[in-house]
């Protein structure tokens, strides 16, 4: 299957399944709750958030996102002022650099997380805090800025590691490929799930973080110049 072949049944596989789970997370708010109580104790709260080394590798990883940010507007700005790589990797370091500023900056920080209004898991009633819980895609009153829905660093983890797959994927010989997404591949999933258990973001904050910046990369592989580029 061509490149865009692929992209594109990835892009249609991510708003059929965006559309399943913003249906069961509506009808089943609840599951939010559950899974947030699974790592919340009614006497040290949300517990693992005081552990030195979960904050010591949240720290790590967001250091990584921003990090993978920086790469690759460098190597775009390089790129343009020199013009001394490869084709591939000029288009690579665009899409790279448009997925960060499309996804995790505009649409998540300026967009959903400066408007939905969702209150944090932690400061909710239901784990000892005075606001009223709101489900997903719910415009709620309860956060002024910096809202849980979406999450932030869920989003960046997800921009770095489509950074990383547009890279090996496309310049890296294949026997290395599986290796490098093993390493980052965890260090995502690490991300997402630090998040959750710190009480920081519900579990929907997460999951649709990672749809929302994964459709907005696929949708960019779609246009013209960047329809030979390999994400999955």
């Amino acid at each position: 299957m061509s490149a865009l072949g692929a992209n594109t049944r990835a892009l249609q596989s991510c708003v059929i399944l965006t559309a399943i789970l913003a249906m069961i997370f509506a009808i089943w708010p609840g599951i939010d709750i559950w899974f947030s109580a699974l790592f919340f104790d009614p006497n040290m709260g949300f517990w693992l958030a005081h552990l030195e080394p979960v904050n010591a590798l949240r720290e790590t990883i967001w250091k990584l996102i921003i990090l993978a940010f920086l790469v690759a507007l460098a190597a775009l700005t390089f790129t343009k002022v020199f013009r001394s790589t490869t084709p591939i990797l000029n288009k690579v370091w665009e899409v790279a650099a448009l997925t960060y500023v499309l996804g995790p900056m505009l649409l998540v920080d300026v967009i959903l997380k400066s408007h939905s209004g969702r209150a944090r898991p932690s400061t909710v009633e239901e784990f000892g805090g005075d606001r009223v819980f709101s489900r997903a895609f719910e415009i709620s009153d309860q956060c002024a800025s910096n809202c849980s829905f979406v999450s932030g660093e869920g989003s960046g983890v997800t921009a770095m590691m489509i950074a990383v797959l547009l890279v090996v994927r496309n310049t890296v010989p294949a026997r290395y490929t599986r290796l490098v997404t093993y390493v980052f591949g965890a260090a995502t999933v690490a991300g997402l799930s630090l998040r959750v258990v710190m009480g920081r973001h519900f579990l929907s904050d997460t999951i649709f973080a990672v749809l929302f910046v994964t459709m907005i990369a696929l949708a960019l592989l779609q246009l013209k110049r960047y329809r030979t580029l390999r994400l999955f």
